[in-house]
């Protein structure tokens, strides 16, 4: 059953149903019977990690959700959440292995986005388990300017990511507090734009491992 917020959900004539943010379109551990597909708005997809929950990916028009439990057989993996109002297109399980059979190419797509987003999701979990706040921001801007970058290097300009905060499990207070360190140790620069470059690699990985080690070494002890 679809879990909502306060307003409920409508549905149009064509299949599209209207879902106003705070809408839960399915929950982390339920089974999953349908999957999504966003014509307008954007969806959060989050994973509940101890006492956290964990953004791991924000779909907008044209993005997919709730594929994997249908492909597994297996409880809903993370929980999605309508964040701006949104148009989806709901499609059953029958419907969704009609559609992978009729047509190779949307199954190809499909499972080239499912790889995208397994690789994103578990890089994010990853930088999670490091307790040192400092270090899973650096390690995913280090990895934000990797993805970014068109020749493979380290210096590009790129943006910061507008769900980082919550990615990261970190208030907006203290997220503008260590990105003011960064820059104040030169290690980075961010622009009014909110795009961000790393100016010293050697200096940015060489402090990036000494925090990953001193991690390691209070958590050993």
């Amino acid at each position: 059953m679809l879990a909502t917020s306060a307003k409920a959900s409508k549905s149009s004539d064509k299949g599209v149903k209207q879902c106003p943010a705070g809408t839960v379109l399915f929950r982390e551990g339920e089974v999953g019977t349908k999957m999504y597909v966003i014509k307008s708005g954007r969806v959060r997809l989050s994973k509940k990690i101890q006492d956290s929950s964990i953004v791991l990916e924000e779909l907008g028009a044209g993005g997919f959700c709730g594929e994997v439990a249908m492909v597994s057989d297996q409880p809903r993996p993370v929980t999605a959440t309508v964040v701006s109002d949104a148009a989806v297109i709901q499609i059953d399980a029958g419907q969704f292995e009609n559609m992978l059979r009729s047509n190779s190419d949307i199954a190809v797509r499909m499972m080239k986005r499912m790889t995208q987003r397994l690789t994103r999701a578990q890089f994010r979990l990853a930088n999670f388990s490091l307790r040192t706040t400092k270090a899973r921001l650096m390690h995913q801007l280090r990895n934000e300017a990797l993805n970014r970058s068109t020749d493979g290097g380290l210096q590009a300009t790129v943006p910061i990511p507008d769900d980082i905060a919550a990615s990261l499990g970190l208030e907006i207070g203290e997220l503008k507090k260590i990105l003011t360190a960064l820059v104040k140790d030169e290690l980075i620069v961010v622009d009014a734009r909110g795009y961000f470059q790393i100016i010293d690699v050697e200096a940015f990985d060489r402090f990036l491992r000494f925090l990953e080690l001193h991690d390691r070494f209070e958590y050993d002890s």
